[in-house]
């Protein structure tokens, strides 16, 4: 069972800003194992960003608690898939090819497109958080958290990296079905237990559909996915769920 508590914090320690402060284990079977704990994770996001607004919206306005969740999300993860979302944007509408690109990606600066992007990005989450809100459908917000996360999985599986070296290689060819299935499954059971098995699986299908349909671009800008492509995913798959909920 310890195994499989350090493979859980190892992961916490991987998505989140958690202060985990105990020494663990880091070969590849970890964040191999680690991953089947990606829609878990999602989960518990899910439920803090669910829980807050509950707390603010009976204290202030709607709005506002609606951007403090968003604000909660890009603090708790350290606004990495925001960051890798910017990196893509700027990267894939740089027009280059593939090194140029990846050159782009990996650049501390943030660019036009990029920009660009993040304001879109913020907006659209702001319009459909709010409308989530107004309707009575907040703890839709639980399921996106953990659907989104559980693309990152299924893009690592179906993937191929797009560098030799890259924090994102150690998901990318190593997460096999098995991971997959198992990310899956917890989903529609979360699902289940919220009685909202149907819109789970329109948003599971709609996160499998971005995401073959992401991995493509990817491989024909870059010639396979990196760490950016993970996290670029894990932000178009909230977006689309957002806006299908809307």
């Amino acid at each position: 069972m310890r195994k499989y508590y350090y493979d859980f914090l190892l992961m916490l320690q991987v998505l989140t800003r958690v202060p985990i402060k105990k020494s663990l284990p880091c070969e590849n079977k970890n964040f191999k194992n680690g991953a089947n704990y990606f829609s878990f994770i999602g989960l518990l996001i899910g439920l803090c960003q669910f829980g807050l607004f509950i707390l603010l919206s009976k204290i202030t306005a709607i709005n506002f608690a609606v951007i403090a969740i968003i604000i909660f999300d890009a603090l708790i993860t350290g606004a990495m898939h925001i960051d890798g979302f910017g990196d893509t944007c700027d990267g894939f509408f740089a027009f280059k090819g593939k090194d140029k690109i990846i050159e782009i990606m990996k650049d501390s600066r943030i660019g036009t497109f990029a920009c660009i992007g993040i304001v879109l990005n913020l907006l659209i989450k702001y319009q459909g958080y709010l409308f989530l809100a107004v309707n009575s459908k907040a703890m839709s917000i639980i399921l996106i958290s953990m659907i989104s996360r559980f693309s990152m999985i299924l893009l690592s599986y179906i993937g191929k990296s797009a560098k030799e070296n890259g924090s994102g290689n150690l998901f990318i060819n190593t997460v096999t079905i098995k991971e997959v299935i198992v990310n899956i499954a917890f989903v529609l059971v979360i699902g289940f237990l919220l009685n909202s098995i149907f819109q789970t699986s329109i948003l599971l299908i709609s996160a499998v559909v971005i995401t073959i349909l992401f991995n493509s671009l990817c491989n024909s800008k870059i010639d396979g996915i990196t760490g950016d492509s993970l996290g670029a995913n894990n932000e178009l798959v909230v977006l689309l769920s957002l806006m299908i909920l809307s």
